[in-house]
């Protein structure tokens, strides 16, 4: 059974989520559906999947969180409730695989992340690895999706 409750979050997601909210955003707008997901993961609704490269990247991409969902984030990461340290091991078939299913080299260590034997969902705005989605799902049991 495939644990659709893990989610890994791209780097792209937390970026575009770390706006400073001065007036309510629209209703249908991206950056809402962003903000949902951090607060999902908030109410232990979803358990986050970090590793020690993502949680570099994330630094050094969001160096000051502008609102409190950003914020927030960044201190789940220390609760096992709602967040988990993953890094798969990775052989150079596992890297075949990935570029065969024409998954950015520079975000393998995403994919690694969210590589687990129950499956999980990589959340990123990027659209190579989103069209990357059904091959990466039948190679590593991962998906990719919006948020």
């Amino acid at each position: 059974m495939i644990a659709v409750n893990e989610y890994v979050i791209d780097t792209t997601v937390l970026q575009k989520a770390n706006a400073a909210i001065h007036q309510p955003p629209r209703s249908d707008s991206l950056f809402v559906r962003r903000v949902a997901l951090l607060n999902e993961i908030h109410e232990g609704k979803k358990i986050v999947l970090w590793s020690n490269k993502l949680l570099a990247e994330y630094r050094r991409q969001v160096r000051i969180p502008r609102n409190d969902f950003v914020r927030l984030f960044f201190e789940l990461l220390a609760d096992p409730r709602r967040a988990r340290y993953h890094w798969a091991s990775w052989s150079g078939r596992d890297e075949e695989k990935a570029r065969r299913c024409r998954y950015p080299r520079e975000d393998d260590h995403v994919l690694r992340t969210a590589a687990r034997p129950d499956g999980s969902t990589i959340v990123t705005e990027e659209r190579r690895m989103l069209q990357a989605d059904v091959c990466i799902h039948r190679a590593f049991r991962v998906h990719i999706k919006l948020p």
